[in-house]
């Protein structure tokens, strides 16, 4: 994960990047010519692109010998392993398109410059940890994985809700406020599938670092910059959220982006910064409502930190406020439209609705999840002296106020770390929480865990020597973890073992397939096409509605409410009771003593057999549903509302 800068590359002995040129083009040769012998003797698509991979590494490893190895043993294996899902990821995103043949072509070649590449960035065994080469190249990598692999993963049923969302376009949703919608929607017009639906993750992860980046660079300079953006890469929440497609992308891009306006704001005296502030507040509120807790920690701010208290009567800082009003001011009517639904949803009623549950633990550990354990020893910095950070924006600043502004900077990650936190552990005492939850919360604390990466760091104690060395191993395993765990395996399965996971690839399509021909037997019995019902909160309406065959899954796939006086967030307002009354619905429930239940019985006039659907991803099984059809549907007279 080290490296010299990018501009360096190019001035690597010339007879050595001759060599490695050979060596990759070479086993590019090797690479497809081995593919299509092996996959002539009937291997399989997975061995053959095994074998050929295997064949074209040695082939290259020989050809570079020990004199042109410009790295460790241990770190040719590193680019090896990275390049191998990259190679497979390839291959199996072209060869339904293409044939496996044409797709060997690209696949060799994505190969072929993983380890070009690789071999440049650590070049010389160079051990300098200035990560001028490594950061850029670990989130480019980071990024093609996604591009090539996010559209042949199934949508998780949260995705497939939040598509819903975009099927049913308003300025509010009695769960999260619109922008999630908004987006997906957009995208969607460039095209269909799974893709097209995570594509604004990937734009949002994208926004989110170059912020993160920028913010750092005001805090700390351009070496803890290039730092923060690749732990904000790599950290498990960053990292996530630029894969699923959930609120959570938005808010943390604009999460980022309020932090290094308001930095400038506050701490740089720019006051157009304030409108900035104020544009990326408003656009992560309509991402989640816990943007809220920014502007909290504003005012707290302004209120601790003697010199900024006097922008309490800025007109600058009042503007942008106004400007996130404006901006949030869609999901406000909306409220006023449903009697403050979504305000109460996410509020008083939540909390009231519910039993007292003591989750602090859960939100300790989470918090452990998140950063990573050696994260969480480097918040031990965190209060402490900044050391040599050092803030390029503020330089101007004369060398007598250099101490205050650097007390300054600290208190602003603290006052920007601490306050959102404690809203969160203090909900944590008597609620339930979720580890996602204080995901964007770490994005004020990235330059001060960057700056503990490479020594001198903060500081040379034991504990600062202890993060330096090992922060690049962690994030090596990370990048491995995701790139195997999360892209390849899901698609290809590992050394024979295909077991998926049963809510983020439970083989959906293949389930709704069966559905379909269900449908369509009750199409030719009956002559009305039926409605399809998940019989839980929302899960497998979801997944049931976005691979629906025909494309029109939207329109009629309803939830449990239309038997149950139970919740279903945003079905019991898309899909009213009688809106189905007298239409034949088929029943969709992960248990089969659902099916059996008495008021799915007093709903119908006439009830089929319970059928056993079992799905399959890879011909594998990985989980059975089963289905009913209630002919004749009566919908049930809801129960008083308490």
């Amino acid at each position: 994960m080290t490296g010299r800068s990018l501009s360096s590359l190019g001035d690597t002995d010339l007879s050595r990047w001759r060599r490695w040129r050979t060596a990759a083009a070479l086993a590019t040769v090797v690479d497809v010519l081995a593919f299509a012998l092996l996959h002539s003797t009937d291997l399989g698509l997975e061995r053959a692109h095994a074998g050929a991979f295997v064949t074209a590494m040695l082939v290259a490893t020989v050809l570079l010998g020990r004199t042109a190895m410009p790295c460790p043993r241990s770190m040719l294996l590193l680019i090896v392993a990275l390049a191998y899902p990259l190679h497979a990821g390839v291959l199996s995103l072209l060869a339904s398109h293409f044939g496996p043949l044409a797709a060997s072509v690209p696949a060799a070649l994505a190969a072929a410059l993983t380890l070009l590449l690789g071999l440049s960035a650590f070049a010389d065994n160079a051990r300098g940890q200035d990560f001028s080469v490594a950061a850029p190249l670990a989130i480019a990598y980071l990024l093609v994985l996604r591009l090539i692999y996010l559209g042949q993963l199934e949508l998780a049923p949260q995705e497939a809700y939040y598509w819903n969302y975009a099927q049913h376009l308003d300025i509010g949703y009695l769960d999260h406020p619109p922008l999630v919608a908004w987006l997906i929607a957009m995208s969607l017009a460039l095209g269909q599938g799974e893709f097209f639906v995570r594509l604004p993750a990937v734009l949002a992860w994208a926004v989110m670092l170059a912020f993160v980046a920028a913010f750092a660079h005001d805090l700390a300079g351009r070496g803890t910059a290039l730092r923060s953006a690749l732990l904000a890469a790599t950290l498990p929440f960053f990292f996530g959220i630029g894969v699923l497609m959930t609120p959570d992308a938005p808010l943390a891009a604009a999460w980022a982006a309020a932090l290094f306006w308001l930095h400038r704001a506050l701490l740089g005296g720019r006051q157009t910064a304030w409108l900035g502030a104020g544009v990326a507040i408003g656009i992560g509120m309509l991402s989640k409502y816990s943007m809220v807790l920014v502007p909290a920690a504003t005012l707290a701010f302004m209120i601790v930190d003697a010199p900024s208290r006097r922008l309490l009567l800025s007109p600058w800082a009042w503007g942008g406020a106004l400007i996130a009003l404006l901006v949030f001011a869609p999901v406000i009517v909306w409220n006023i439209q449903h009697d403050w639904a979504s305000f109460a949803f996410q509020g008083a009623r939540r909390l009231g609705e519910r039993t007292p549950q003591f989750s602090l633990h859960v939100f300790l550990g989470s918090v452990v999840l998140l950063l990573t354990p050696l994260g969480v020893l480097a918040l031990w910095r965190l209060p402490r002296p900044p050391g040599g950070m050092t803030s390029p924006c503020l330089q101007a600043v004369p060398a007598a106020d250099a101490a205050a502004l650097a007390r300054r900077r600290r208190l602003f990650v603290l006052v920007f770390t601490l306050v959102p936190l404690l809203v969160f552990a203090a909900a944590s005492i008597r609620a339930e929480t979720k580890f996602h939850w204080t995901g964007p919360i770490w994005l004020a604390v990235l330059p001060t865990l960057a700056a503990t990466m490479s020594r001198p760091g903060l500081g040379e104690g034991t504990l600062d020597r202890l993060l330096a060395r090992s922060w690049v191993p962690l994030l090596h395993v990370l990048i491995l973890v995701y790139a195997y765990g999360l892209f390849y395996y899901p698609v290809w399965g590992l050394a024979g073992v295909r077991a998926h996971h049963h809510y983020l690839q439970m083989g959906w399509r293949d389930l709704r397939r069966q559905v379909q021909e269900i449908e369509e037997q009750v199409l030719q019995e009956t002559g009305r096409r039926p409605a399809i019902v998940g019989l839980d909160k929302h899960n497998t309406a979801d997944e049931m509605a976005f691979y629906d065959p025909r494309g029109d899954g939207a329109r009629d796939t309803a939830s449990r409410h239309l038997f149950y006086d139970e919740k279903a967030l945003m079905y019991e307002q898309w899909f009213q009771r009688a809106a189905f009354a007298g239409q034949d619905l088929i029943v969709v429930a992960p248990a089969r003593d659902e099916l059996d239940d008495p008021r799915i019985a007093a709903a119908a006039t006439r009830l089929g057999p319970i059928q056993s659907l079992t799905a399959h991803k890879n011909g594998i099984a990985v989980g059975t549903y089963h289905a009913r059809v209630v002919y004749g549907y009566r919908p049930p007279t809801p129960a008083p509302r308490q």
